[in-house]
């Protein structure tokens, strides 16, 4: 894959909301049966195709999801994990209202890690630069099938307004959720089209045409 395009995506929220499982759905199309908790962080690859404008095929890129361990203890040391950073998933639990709470702590943590290596491909320390599609921003609730009569949280809260980003509701243990054809595929593959358009924008002049490879307009 030394010819394939990547991107980095870094999954963070509090330890326990279901980043591991949300990122296997993600990646293999199917729950993971087995998780434990994550130290450090957790790497795992997706190969997405898209159709790049100005071209006359569609390209493969390879995203890489880094997961972040969600321990409150290793907040001062995970942040040699924030960088390169292309695009950003914050997770919650949608049976812990506390989890969407701190996902404001979490941006500002990661919006804040500073460049450990000098490396010019890193995010602003201000968290104006997460808006719109400056620096992509997915917001995913997670255990959807554990909600039942809990009052719902919205889908549109005041950091989504802040940050541009669309919000997931999903069910890890749906392995059909993010399937061609159901209703969450088309919010994560423009997430993903958004993320691979900012990293490349200013590295040539094409940019990212959302269309599904083999659609029409």
């Amino acid at each position: 894959m030394a010819d394939v395009d990547r991107v980095r995506i870094l999954v963070v929220g509090d330890s326990g909301v279901g980043k591991s499982s949300l990122v296997h759905l993600i990646c293999h199309d199917e729950p993971l049966t087995k998780s434990s908790w994550t130290v450090g962080c957790s790497v795992d690859v997706k190969l997405y195709e898209t159709t790049v404008s100005h071209a006359s095929t569609s390209k493969t890129f390879c995203l890489e999801l880094c997961e972040i361990g969600g321990f409150s203890g290793h907040k001062s040391s995970r942040s040699i994990f924030y960088q390169p950073c292309h695009g950003l998933i914050l997770v919650h639990d949608l049976t812990n209202w506390k989890s969407h709470a701190n996902l404001s702590k979490w941006l500002a943590e990661v919006a804040n890690a500073g460049p450990p290596d000098g490396s010019l491909e890193v995010v602003s320390t201000d968290t104006e630069h997460f808006s719109g599609d400056l620096f992509p921003v997915l917001i995913v609730g997670t255990k959807q099938d554990q909600v039942g009569t809990l009052p719902a949280l919205p889908r549109r809260s005041a950091l989504s307004e802040k940050t541009g980003a669309e919000t997931l509701h999903v069910d890890c243990l749906n392995g059909r959720q993010f399937s061609p054809g159901s209703g969450q595929r088309p919010m994560l593959d423009n997430f993903f089209d958004k993320v691979i358009e900012s990293r490349f924008s200013q590295r040539n002049t094409g940019s990212v045409d959302r269309r599904r490879p083999g659609s029409t307009r």
